[in-house]
């Protein structure tokens, strides 16, 4: 691992290449002391500075979203089945969020890697924002 950091502390005009980790720091830091994989025990969480990853559940609360000063929600499951997050921009609309949703199936054999370019471009103009406006 290039840097240990908090994302509390980190620097906010840091690279994503500064905190490149390999596949065995991945595997560490998500497995517990016996070596099984650690589900997450929270909604969301902060995994870079300003960018959280979360479920279904905080997706839908737009209170907690705001609470948490999020500003953008990329949803990588729309839709409307079990395997989908049922959130789209009609149900962010007057709650200052900006929506961008890929509709992607939440399973294992879907080839996400299609929408990544999209996906990063939505990411990069939300973080050139400052508490979601234009600089």
């Amino acid at each position: 691992m290039k840097k240990n950091y908090s994302p509390a502390k980190a620097p906010a005009e840091a690279s994503m290449s500064e905190y490149e980790i390999s596949v065995q720091e991945l595997n560490d830091l998500l497995s517990n002391a016996s070596g099984f994989y650690s589900l997450p025990t929270q909604h969301c969480n902060e995994v870079f500075p300003r960018i959280y990853v979360g479920n279904a559940f905080v997706a839908k609360n737009v209170m907690r979203l705001q609470r948490l000063g999020v500003t953008h929600v990329l949803n990588a499951a729309e839709g409307k089945s079990f395997m989908h997050v049922n959130t789209n921009a009609e149900f962010y609309e007057g709650t200052g969020i900006t929506y961008h949703g890929i509709r992607a199936n939440d399973t294992e054999h879907f080839n996400l890697s299609k929408y990544f370019e999209e996906s990063t471009d939505f990411i990069e103009k939300a973080l050139a924002q400052k508490d979601g406006k234009n600089q």
